[in-house]
């Protein structure tokens, strides 16, 4: 899993039948100082909808096997799975 900032969202009317209900999120990859690492992808959204400017975890192609909303697979790059609250690094103020 990586983490990443909500930069934007894409609008799709039409998409596959597995990817409804899923929202595309735009999202810059970001290292453990919340500085970006890589340019911005896209990735899918299927539970809470995130929102722009927050802080999320995500899994990669390769990474994980990314499911839809009724745990079905499918077709993505990158999905987010989960909002981050907080980050602690040992050693770290």
């Amino acid at each position: 899993m990586d983490i990443a900032r909500v930069i934007g969202t894409i609008v799709a009317t039409r998409k596959i039948p597995s990817l409804k209900g899923s929202i595309l999120s735009i999202i810059q990859p970001l290292d453990e100082n919340l500085k970006p690492t890589s340019a911005a992808i896209i990735a899918t959204d299927s539970s809470a909808r995130r929102g722009v400017g927050e802080i999320v975890y995500f899994v990669a192609s390769g990474d994980a096997v990314p499911t839809g909303p009724d745990g079905s697979n499918i077709p993505v790059d990158a999905a987010i799975v989960g909002i981050i609250d907080d980050i602690y690094l040992k050693g770290k103020s």
